[in-house]
């Protein structure tokens, strides 16, 4: 049994000075070293007065662990786990078509804001705006950040201290703190809840309009679905509501799927298409979810509500930069070529990929791994899209069951994390499991390496 480890007093403490000396191997520059030298020393000092000590030892590895995460910060990740769309992980990861189209901008100029026909100053929305025009079948359309700010900048535009009328069942929470009735409170508009959470009527949305309201919002729950004695007004009925009272109807499809994701055996998603053929004004989708997009929102809609958005001063704060701009385009141009133009997009590939594929890549990396202290097996196994598209639904998967003779899944989890490239993978019964569906197979040999790596 160990002893347990010796606090340090204050007065042996390392000083600034002895750990920047510690860490001279570290190429880091020298003030981001004392910095976090100092704050590490602040911390420990700070515990002590509240009467609890640091273990000695552990001030030096702990001042050079920090270092070195920081420079070593934004890192290659191989995703075993099972959720295509992972948000932590950057959600749709990059095509090579987006990366080598980024070549235009190495260490040169483009025509962001630049009509090169007559020399004058142009606009940077127009270089998206005939394919956004093209995938959706809508009058007009522009990119922002995200899609958050998509949705914060329409409502702002055309519902700023006006009433906003949206279903109880409609106000939800995404990851991160996305709220849909803060996202309204911070647009300046006003909420007018109407209905219940699992039923609502179209009469209840009538019954709700006043001289004040400006738009009828219907939100896309993507992450969650009610079940039983449900009740709710289709986009087709809120049109035509918004029709009869000359008020448009703005929806979120958080998502935005532009092909059927019911091909893929998922539940299906309303498409981005369909909506702005129902009728519905303003149409807010992500770009890096079902789009296979970099970070980014758009707002695609009636042409005379997209000129007042462009109008509004808060777009500068929310406008794309010319990496996204390029990205995004990549991404509409690749949905714009068919189903050939799905296997250049990564997840559609992933979601593509036969179960019996990933199977004999499963069967083929537990015959060449050679850790005797590791009991592998191949198991079938569930994923799952991710970032709220089709939520309840799972696809038939493939991975690796790990379990080490002296180690426990979380360790084992711990040791993946920190291999190069970082392999995630998900724990079940304290079996740690890296499941193939969004695993390429040119991150096979890594998973190997990893593997066989691992000791007691």
């Amino acid at each position: 049994m160990k002893s347990p480890a010796k606090s340090i007093n204050l007065s042996e403490l390392p000083s600034v000075d002895a750990l920047l000396q510690s860490v001279a191997d570290i190429e880091l520059p020298h003030n981001l070293k004392k910095n976090e030298a100092r704050t590490l020393l602040d911390d420990i000092r700070e515990l002590a007065s509240k009467g609890k000590a640091a273990p000695q030892g552990q001030v030096e590895s702990n001042y050079r662990k920090k270092l070195l995460k920081i420079a070593n910060s934004l890192r290659n990740v191989i995703n075993g786990t099972g959720v295509v769309i992972h948000t932590n992980l950057g959600r749709s990861p990059l095509s090579a078509q987006m990366l080598n189209a980024m070549e235009e901008l190495k260490d040169g100029y483009v025509n962001l804001e630049l009509d090169l026909d007559d020399g004058r100053r142009g606009n940077r929305h127009d270089h998206l705006r005939p394919w956004i025009q093209s995938i959706s079948a809508a009058e007009d359309g522009i990119l922002v950040n995200n899609n958050a700010a998509a949705v914060l900048l329409t409502l702002n535009t055309l519902a700023d201290r006006k009433e906003v009328i949206i279903s109880r069942g409609q106000l939800v929470e995404i990851g991160g703190s996305f709220r849909i009735p803060e996202i309204l409170r911070k647009a300046g508009s006003k909420l007018v809840e109407v209905g219940t959470t699992n039923r609502t009527h179209l009469k209840d949305y009538e019954e709700a309009i006043t001289p004040r309201t400006r738009l009828l919002l219907w939100v896309h729950t993507s992450n969650y679905k009610i079940s039983g004695f449900t009740k709710e007004v289709s986009l087709q009925d809120l049109v035509a509501l918004g029709k009869k009272h000359d008020i448009p109807v703005m929806a979120d499809l958080g998502s935005g799927a532009l092909v059927p994701i019911d091909a893929f055996g998922l539940q299906r998603e309303p498409l981005v298409l369909e909506v702005i053929g129902a009728g519905v004004d303003i149409v807010t989708f992500s770009v890096d979810k079902l789009l296979g997009g970099p970070q980014g929102g758009i707002i695609a809609g009636r042409q005379v509500l997209i000129k007042k958005i462009e109008k509004n001063n808060l777009l500068r704060a929310l406008r794309p930069d010319k990496t996204q701009i390029l990205l995004t385009l990549q991404a509409l141009k690749a949905f714009s070529s068919g189903e050939d133009g799905l296997n250049d997009i990564p997840v559609y590939r992933d979601l593509l990929t036969p179960v019996e594929t990933l199977q004999k890549r499963a069967e083929a990396l537990v015959d060449i791994i050679e850790n005797s202290s590791l009991n592998l097996s191949v198991l079938n196994t569930e994923a799952q899209v991710g970032s709220g598209a089709s939520p309840s639904e799972k696809m038939a998967s493939v991975g690796i069951g790990i379990k080490h003779s002296k180690m426990k899944a979380g360790r084992i989890s711990s040791c993946l994390r920190a291999h190069n490239p970082a392999i995630m993978g998900r724990i079940a019964e304290d079996l740690f499991i890296i499941d193939l569906k969004a695993v390429r197979e040119s991150e096979d040999t890594a998973i190997v390496q990893a593997l066989n790596s691992i000791r007691g």
